[in-house]
C-alpha cells in the first residue's frame, strides 16, 4: 500500500541527464530486455522487441529502436546487469552455431564500446551541426538503412542525451510527415522510430499507408458507422460479432456486402465483445485459416477499431493486442493509464492552469483510515470546504464517487467509494474535491496523430443527462456567446493536455462550468457517443471547398500512419447542432428509482423494428426560412433496419443530429430548437416489444424516447437556454423537471 498527498503538477517525463545512473529508460509500464536490444540492434534474424509487437516499420524499425535502447541503457546494463548470459543463452537456442554465437557476443561487446567511444568523442561542432544533419544527412541515412554510420550514431546519442536536440528532431518529424508519406512511407516509419520517445510506447499504427483491414469491435450504431467508413476508405471490414446475439446484425450484413467478413465470438455481450483474449485468438485463427502461410503479413495490415465499446479505454486489452501483434486503433496503453487516471489528469491540468481544477487533493491510498485522516487534515488547513465529492481515480459513468454534504459523513463516503473500487476491480487511489453544485457539463473534441499534430473541433455542451448519462448534446455551446475568448482558452488547454500525454487518435477533454469559471475533470481516451454533433457543426477548409469533418475516418487514417493534413485555423464552424440519443426507453412517472429514491425514471425495453423513417425536411426548412434559416441538416446514425431485433444490451440504438445555420447568429439556437421539434415530432420509429429471448410480446408496442425529447425542448428552462439564459440549467435539471411536471 502506498500513501501520498499531491497538489502540485505531474513531473516532466524522464530525461537521461536527470536520472540516477542505474535507472533504465523503458516504456511506462513495459520492458525491453538487454537481450532484445542487442539482438535487434545487430539485426540477428528472428529477434524482435517483444513488447513492441505492433511497431510500424518492420524489422528495420525494430533494429533502429534496439540500437536506441542500447544507447540509452547500455552503460546501465554493462555496469549493473549480467547481460552476457541471457544474450548467450538466447543466441544458442536460436542459432545452434557455436562459432556464430561467439562472433555475435564479441560484436555485442564491440557495439557497447563503440557507443561509449562515440559519446565521449562528441564535440561542440557535432552539437552545432545537429540541425544541418537533420535537414539532409538523417533522411539519407534512413533511406539507405545506414544505421552503422558514425554521424547517424552521433545523432542518436545527441538526441537521447540532450532534450533540446530531441525536440528539434521531433519538430522535423511533425513538419515533414506529410511530404514523406507521399515520397517514401518506409522512411517516414523509420524517422518515427528514430525520434519517438523511448520512455513511452510507440503509437499503435500499421506501417505508413499499409492499412488494409479494419477489425470492427463495436456493435449497434457505432459498429455500423465504423463498417461503412472502412468500406468508404477502401479498406476491408472484418466485423467481430456475438454468435449468440448478433449473427444477423446490420454491420455484419454491410461488411459482407462490402467484400469483408465476420469473426464470430462465443458467449454473452461481456463474454464476447469485452473478452480481448477470445477476440485476439479468434482473429488470429481466422486470418491463418483464410491466408495460410502469409497470414501474419496480412494481420500486420489490420487495425482493431474499438469504437466506444468495452475495449475502448481498456489498457489491459491494448497491451494484449500489442503482444499478439494486433494494432489497436486508438491511444497506447501507457497513455490510457496516464490520461485516464483522474488523479494524474488533475495534476497535469493544474500544471497548465492552477485555477482550472476544483480545490482538492489527490490521495494514493486504499486504506480508509488513512484517507479519512488526510481529508480531515486538509480540510482543517483550509484547503477546501464541504460539501465535497470523493472520487475513484479510475471510475466513470457516475460510478465510484460520493457526494459528502458535511465533514461528519466522510467515513460513509469512503466505505462506499472503496467498495465500488473493489467491485469494479479498479486501481486503488482517490481524489477529494470541493463540490461545485449545479454545473454545466462541457467537453472539447481533440484529434492528434502520431507525429505530434494536434487539432480541436470546438466544444460541446452535454448537460441534458439522466442517471449521469447524456441524452442530448449541443455544439458549439450556446452559453459561449456570453463569454468571448473562453472557448479559445479552454480548447487551447485541451490541446496542450493531448500533447503532454502523447495522445494518438480522437479523444475528449471534459470539464465543469459555472458562472464563467471552468474546472477540468478528465480525459476520455476514446471517441464518444456524441462526436457526430461536433462533426455536423464544423468543416475543414480546403483550397476550393469545405469538406465535412469525419472523426471516425480520421481515426482510421491515423491508424494508417497518415498525418493530419490541415491546420487549426482550417477548422471552421458552419452550423449549430443538437444530438438526440434515440433510446429504447421512455419516461415512467410511477416507478421509484433505486439509485436516488426519487419517483420517476427512464425505463428501458427491447423490440422488433417495423418502421424507421425520417421526415421530409423541405417543409420544415421552408417554414423556418422566413425566420432567418439558411440551412437545415438532419442526420440519423442507426444500428438497425426494419426487421431487426434490439435486445436490451444498450438502450441507445440511434443518434439524431439536427443542424442549422442562419442569417442572425443570435437566433440560431432558437431556430435549432424549433427545427428539432419538428423533426422529432415527424420522425417514425415503430415496432413491437420483445422478451429477453427476442420473442414479441402481444399487444405491447416498442417504446422509444422520441416524445421525451420533444417534452424537453418545450420546457420553459430549455426555451430560456435557446434564448441565451441558462438560469437553473445544470447536469441534474432534466430528471428533476420531469418529476416536477408529473
Amino acid at each position: 500500500m502506498t500513501t501520498a498527498v499531491r497538489t502540485s503538477s505531474l513531473p516532466a517525463r524522464n530525461d537521461v541527464q536527470s536520472l540516477p545512473s542505474w535507472k533504465l529508460v523503458l516504456p511506462r509500464g513495459g520492458y525491453v530486455s538487454s537481450m532484445e536490444a542487442f539482438t535487434t540492434a545487430m539485426g540477428v534474424p528472428g529477434f524482435v522487441l517483444l513488447d513492441l509487437g505492433t511497431l510500424a516499420g518492420g524489422k528495420d524499425a525494430h533494429r533502429l529502436l534496439g540500437l536506441r535502447y542500447l544507447i540509452a541503457n547500455g552503460e546501465v546494463w554493462r555496469t549493473h546487469f549480467g547481460w552476457q548470459r541471457p544474450l548467450e543463452a538466447a543466441l544458442r537456442r536460436a542459432l545452434l552455431d557455436e562459432e556464430r554465437v561467439l562472433e555475435l557476443l564479441a560484436a555485442a561487446e564491440g557495439l557497447l564500446a563503440r557507443i561509449r567511444d562515440t559519446r565521449a568523442a562528441i564535440t561542440a561542432a557535432d552539437r552545432d551541426g545537429f540541425a544541418r544533419y537533420l535537414e539532409g544527412g538523417l533522411l539519407r541515412a534512413l533511406k539507405r538503412r545506414e544505421f552503422d554510420d558514425e554521424r547517424f550514431l552521433k545523432f542518436l546519442i545527441l538526441e537521447q542525451d540532450e532534450p533540446s536536440l530531441r525536440d528539434q528532431a521531433a519538430e522535423l518529424l511533425r513538419s515533414r510527415a506529410g511530404d514523406l508519406l507521399r515520397e517514401d512511407a518506409q522512411v517516414l516509419d523509420l524517422l518515427y522510430a528514430a525520434v519517438h520517445r523511448l520512455d513511452s510506447y510507440p503509437a499503435t499504427t500499421v506501417s505508413a499507408g499499409q492499412l488494409k483491414y479494419v477489425l470492427v469491435a463495436d456493435k449497434g450504431e457505432m459498429g455500423v458507422r465504423a463498417t461503412r467508413e472502412a468500406i468508404a476508405l477502401g479498406k476491408i471490414p472484418v466485423v467481430l460479432y456475438s454468435l449468440q446475439d448478433d449473427a444477423n446484425a446490420l454491420q455484419l450484413r454491410i461488411a459482407r456486402e462490402g467484400g469483408g467478413f465476420g469473426v464470430g465470438l462465443e458467449g454473452s455481450f461481456r463474454e464476447s465483445y469485452a473478452n480481448f483474449t477470445q477476440i485476439a485468438d479468434k482473429v488470429r485463427a481466422e486470418f491463418e485459416r483464410r491466408f495460410g502461410d502469409g497470414w501474419q503479413d496480412e494481420l500486420s495490415r489490420a487495425g482493431l477499431y474499438p469504437g466506444y465499446g468495452p475495449l475502448a479505454e481498456n489498457a489491459a486489452a491494448i497491451r494484449h493486442f500489442r503482444q499478439k501483434n494486433i494494432v489497436f486503433v486508438g491511444p497506447m496503453q501507457d497513455v490510457v493509464e496516464s490520461a485516464g487516471d483522474k488523479r494524474k489528469f488533475r495534476l497535469m491540468a493544474q500544471d497548465f492552469d492552477p485555477t482550472a481544477v476544483t480545490p482538492g487533493i489527490v490521495i494514493d491510498s486504499d486504506d480508509p483510515g488513512e484517507i479519512q485522516r488526510i481529508v480531515l487534515e486538509a480540510h482543517a488547513a483550509g484547503r477546501f470546504t464541504f460539501p465535497g465529492r470523493l472520487k475513484a481515480a479510475n471510475g466513470g459513468g457516475g460510478r465510484g464517487q460520493a457526494v459528502i454534504p458535511t465533514v461528519e459523513q466522510v467515513p460513509q463516503a469512503i466505505q462506499k467509494v472503496l467498495g465500488e473500487i473493489k467491485a469494479y476491480n479498479w486501481q486503488p487511489g482517490v481524489m477529494f474535491e470541493q463540490n461545485i453544485p449545479e454545473t454545466i457539463h462541457l467537453e472539447v473534441q481533440v484529434l492528434r496523430d502520431r507525429y505530434g499534430n494536434a487539432r480541436h473541433f470546438g466544444m460541446r455542451d452535454c448537460s441534458e443527462q439522466r442517471a449521469s448519462q447524456k441524452i442530448q448534446e449541443e455544439a458549439p455551446p450556446a452559453l459561449l456567446r456570453r463569454y468571448p475568448g473562453l472557448e479559445e482558452r479552454i480548447c487551447g488547454l485541451a490541446v496542450q493536455i493531448a500533447d503532454r500525454v502523447g495522445y494518438v487518435g480522437a479523444g475528449t477533454v471534459e470539464l465543469m462550468f459555472k458562472e464563467g469559471k471552468f474546472y477540468f475533470l478528465e480525459m476520455n481516451t476514446r471517441i464518444q457517443v456524441e462526436h457526430p454533433v461536433s462533426e455536423e457543426s464544423y468543416a475543414i477548409k480546403r483550397k476550393r471547398s469545405r469538406v465535412p469533418v469525419n472523426l471516425v475516418a480520421w481515426q482510421m487514417r491515423i491508424a494508417d500512419g497518415q498525418p493530419i493534413d490541415f491546420e487549426q485555423d482550417h477548422v471552421v464552424q458552419t452550423h449549430c447542432s443538437r444530438e438526440f440519443r434515440i433510446n429504447a426507453e421512455s419516461w415512467n412517472p410511477d416507478l421509484r428509482d433505486s439509485r436516488d429514491g426519487g419517483k420517476g425514471l427512464f425505463l428501458p425495453n427491447a423490440g422488433i423494428f417495423d418502421r424507421i423513417a425520417l421526415p421530409d425536411t423541405d417543409p420544415i426548412r421552408e417554414a423556418l426560412e422566413e425566420k432567418g434559416l439558411t440551412d437545415l441538416k438532419v442526420r440519423f446514425d442507426c444500428g438497425f433496419e426494419a426487421g431487426d431485433v434490439l435486445v436490451n444490451k444498450d438502450p441507445t440504438f440511434g443518434k439524431l443530429i439536427v443542424s442549422v445555420s442562419c442569417k442572425d447568429p443570435d437566433r440560431a439556437y432558437e431556430l435549432l430548437r424549433l427545427a428539432s421539434l419538428e423533426v422529432l415530432k415527424k420522425m417514425k420509429i415503430e415496432g413491437r416489444q420483445v422478451r429477453p429471448d427476442g420473442t414479441p410480446i402481444q399487444g405491447s408496442p416498442f417504446k422509444t424516447n422520441l416524445q421525451d425529447h420533444v417534452r424537453i425542448l418545450r420546457m420553459p428552462l430549455f426555451k430560456r437556454h435557446s434564448s441565451d439564459d441558462d438560469t437553473g440549467r445544470h447536469v441534474n435539471w432534466l430528471v428533476a423537471a420531469f418529476r416536477q411536471e408529473a
